[in-house]
């Protein structure tokens, strides 16, 4: 059963399908193509455990996702759907120092995240941009500044943290 499968059968878990589908793309028996061919056939609520699985994956020490995990994960940093949101802003933050060039590109709609009214949204945004921000090309330029400005601005502590984390790192708290 490839993942597209796991996900449209009603049978499998939530729990279970991302686990089945993490593992696949961990032993190398999954085609993130094929699945790109088929994903307009899910709904919101599929594709956020698919990229769940992807997350999981791209937060592993040693992970060697491509490009385009990055890439199909940036499709969906502006869904309409949170989960999809903050999953996709945790593989932008899990895959930056690895693709620092293809992070520029989301940058700017996880700025856009960083005042949504959902706490998960705007702690995937913060989680996303803290790991950017120390990264050599972005920690001496302007988006520091913003970020800094967003921490300063931001109420839920949850959030704050991650973006204190990063500030200290590059002493900009």
């Amino acid at each position: 059963m490839d993942a597209f499968e796991i996900l449209k059968d009603k049978a499998v878990k939530k729990l279970e399908a991302r686990k089945l589908i993490a593992d696949a793309i961990s032993d190398g028996s999954f085609s993130l193509d094929d699945f790109c061919s088929k994903a307009g056939g899910l709904n919101d609520k599929q594709i956020a455990t698919f990229l769940e699985a992807v997350e999981s994956v791209s937060g592993q020490k040693g992970s060697c996702l491509g490009v385009d995990y990055l890439r199909f994960a940036g499709r969906y940093i502006l869904s309409e759907n949170n989960s999809c949101k903050r999953e996709a802003s945790r593989i932008a933050g899990n895959m930056a120092a690895d693709y620092p060039d293809e992070v520029e590109s989301l940058i700017e709609p996880l700025l856009q995240n960083t005042k949504n009214s959902g706490t998960v949204v705007r702690w995937g945004s913060a989680y996303a941009l803290s790991r950017i921000i120390v990264l050599d090309r972005y920690k001496t330029g302007g988006l520091v500044g913003t970020v800094k400005e967003i921490y300063e601005a931001e109420q839920e502590n949850g959030v704050k943290n991650q973006y204190a984390k990063a500030l200290k790192k590059i002493k900009r708290l």
